[in-house]
């Protein structure tokens, strides 16, 4: 294993060996954002009550393997609210559910679980000074041995993890010879695990990040700086992630369709890793781009960092840009590939994207959307990771997780009609066990709104895990072969409009996962029942 790179004697006096802030501060921090917004200015308020009931039956309530199975009906009552704030200088989203399940599990008990999305934007000093805030709830596997989307299943492998950000950015001018941006971003996850070095520790992240850029007055040539640092603190004794990046470009155009770059940085990143996917150090890149037309252009560039990017629209409603690098510099070195198409029609909507990015599990969690794609009753609405705990977060470790992700969506509105498709493959290098994992799938929505307050529905899922050989299995231990698991899930819904507020479905789904290890190889037959309110 490849260790930190050594870290100065003053570094160490100013980098805390444990930062633990409890996560009811930040919801009160939130509170106080949103007194604060109310009071500032007129909100244009749009505060929506809202009351789910669901009877739920599952023949196979705790994902037992074939022959221990336990049937169980489920009663879930979720009250929750909606709130919706506009002004000149604010926009705020909030979003939050109290779910009790009483016998989820199959246990005879009752359990009460939180789940919350909130976001605002606020303007503090108009063109000046912005703030963000961000915060979420949700419940998520501590382990993938046994695989639950939700509370209702399962053998309680579950942890609440609570997320909070906030970033304050100021954007100067400074006449007309440069624009900047410098940003301060802080979040933390809190995951009420214990702290042990094989589990995911509660991170505090704090990042910087300054851009400026020449401004008008550099009509021949053009300049940019930039600096992005940010570092995660984890408690518990865990080791700490830093990523650092920092480069100039000088580009003076020859004409209105040709221009030279010369661009040079250096890149600083401190994470435990047992790969080559890293490499610090200086980076220098040299080239020049055509753009004969505003339908394309093309930019190359070579150095020790080395790139060629290509753009194409050739209508309005097609857009393609694709980059190839050859770094040897930085995150993600070595071949890579990226590439973004759009397409529109009056009917359709297409998309092919390909990306490669270095993360970690807690940057994961912070950016997930538990309310995002989904209708009143919590159901994903064409959502490529219809699996969030499968896809989203594929550990509960502090992993640094390097991946290539290719994926193809189309959604099609005709009449009374939707459809809509996704499929993906992911591959995963784990950089502190070395793991390696591979996840394909395809799911698909069509739904037929047969009567006036009347339609149906129906939702396929299909996903294959691929694990290498010799890596840790689920359950911590080691296969030398390899492992597989495949899942098909597949939905049939009615939904029904009875008034304006309210509206009921019923639902039956099949979920069929075959793995190599036992523990996380079953069937779930479930049949639900569910009146939605608003007030």
């Amino acid at each position: 294993m490849k260790s930190k790179p050594p870290i100065s004697p003053a570094a160490q006096l100013k980098r805390p060996k444990s930062i633990r802030i409890s996560p009811v501060f930040f919801h009160v921090v939130n509170f106080c954002c949103l007194f604060h917004q109310a009071q500032s200015y007129a909100v244009n308020w749009h505060i929506t009550p809202s009351l789910m009931a669901q009877e739920i039956y599952s023949d196979n309530i705790r994902l037992s393997p074939k022959g221990a199975e336990t049937s169980a009906l489920v009663t879930e009552i979720n009250p929750g609210f909606s709130v919706i704030g506009r002004t000149a200088r604010t926009t705020l989203n909030l979003n939050y559910r109290m779910q009790n399940l009483y016998n989820a599990g199959g246990n005879g008990g009752l359990n009460t679980s939180n789940q919350l999305q909130y976001n605002s934007f606020n303007i503090l000093a108009r063109n000046k000074l912005f703030l963000t805030s961000r915060s979420s709830i949700s419940q998520q596997n501590t382990n993938n041995s046994q695989i639950a989307v939700d509370n209702i299943s399962g053998v309680g492998n579950r942890s609440t993890v609570s997320t909070f950000g906030i970033s304050p950015y100021w954007t100067p001018t400074f006449g007309h010879y440069a624009n900047g941006r410098v940003a301060v971003n802080y979040d933390t996850v809190n995951t009420g695990t214990s702290s042990s070095s094989d589990s995911l520790s509660d991170t505090n992240t704090l990042g910087e990040s300054v851009q400026i850029n020449s401004g008008s007055r550099f009509s021949r040539v053009s300049w940019g700086l930039s600096f992005n640092n940010t570092e995660s603190f984890r408690s518990g004794g865990a080791n700490n992630v830093a990523f650092q990046n920092a480069s100039a470009i000088l580009r003076p155009y020859i004409n209105k369709h040709f221009n030279l770059f010369a661009q040079g940085g250096y890149s600083n990143n401190s994470f435990d890793t047992i790969t080559d996917s890293n490499n610090n150090g200086f980076f220098y890149t040299f080239g020049g781009k055509w753009t004969p037309s505003q339908h394309y252009n093309i930019e190359a560039g070579y150095g020790n960092n080395s790139f060629v990017t290509v753009y194409i629209s050739p209508i309005q409603r097609f857009t393609w840009l694709t980059t190839y690098r050859d770094n040897s510099i930085g995150l993600n070195s070595g071949k890579t590939w990226q590439t973004a198409l759009h397409y529109r029609t009056r009917r359709s909507i297409w998309s092919l994207t390909h990306d490669n990015d270095t993360t970690t599990t807690q940057t994961l969690l912070s950016n997930l959307q538990i309310f995002s794609n989904q209708d009143e009753f919590g159901t994903p609405i064409n959502n490529p990771q219809a699996n969030p705990s499968a896809i989203n977060l594929p550990t509960f470790n502090n992993e640094v997780i390097v991946r290539k992700r290719w994926s193809f969506s189309v959604s099609f509105r005709s009449g009374k009609t939707t459809l809509s498709s996704n499929a993906y493959n992911e591959n995963r290098v784990f950089q502190v066990s070395g793991n390696h994992e591979k996840v394909r799938g395809i799911n698909a929505s069509w739904n037929w709104q047969f009567a006036p307050k009347t339609s149906v529905y129906l939702q396929p899922t299909w996903q294959e895990t691929e694990r290498d050989a010799n890596t840790s299995m689920p359950d911590g231990s080691i296969n030398p072969n390899g492992s597989k698991d495949q899942r098909y899930d597949i939905a049939v819904g009615l939904s029904q409009a009875i008034t304006r507020k309210i509206s009921g479905r019923l639902e039956v789904r099949h979920i069929n996962q075959s793995s190599d290890l036992n523990t996380n190889d079953y069937q779930e037959n479930r049949a639900t029942a569910t009146m939605f309110m608003r007030f």
